[in-house]
């Protein structure tokens, strides 16, 4: 279990690293097929702290922020600044790679002070963030964040 402290600093150094020999390339349907499974994961964990802040279990939604905390560094260990700029083009792809670390720990602060109504609004612009990455995209994932 990776630790907030170094996911922010596996980020830092992807976004401040250049790359080793040139930006890779989207990849294969094995690739795509990875990374898509990659972002489910992370949605799958993030669905799953929705659904425990519906049911008041302050416990359990520690416990999935943590899991999607750790889903989406292994996604961007995985993938890396480049790739995912590669696949969503730049600046989507960077922005989304700092966005998302610092709405889960904003949604994490707020169940620790009581707040599951903001902790809510943080993992839903999530989902959003989340639901653009697909490869390809599909338009109406991100509306569909707003009706779970």
């Amino acid at each position: 279990m990776r630790s907030l402290p170094a996911i922010l600093l596996t980020l830092a150094l992807a976004l401040t690293s250049p790359p080793v020999l040139a930006a890779p390339s989207v990849g294969g349907e094995d690739e795509i097929a990875v990374y898509n499974a990659a972002i489910d994961e992370a949605e799958l964990h993030n669905r799953a702290a929705l659904t425990a802040i519906d049911a008041q279990d302050p416990e359990r939604v520690r416990a999935e922020l943590t899991a999607l905390r750790d889903a989406f560094g292994r996604l961007v260990e995985r993938f890396g600044k480049t790739r995912l700029v590669a696949m969503k083009g730049d600046p989507d792809g960077v922005t989304i790679m700092v966005d998302v670390p610092m709405r889960v720990v904003t949604a994490q602060m707020m169940i620790d002070f009581g707040r599951p109504a903001i902790a809510t609004s943080s993992l839903v612009a999530v989902c959003r963030l989340l639901a653009t990455l697909h490869v390809p995209a599909t338009p109406d994932a991100a509306a569909a964040c707003d009706r779970e």
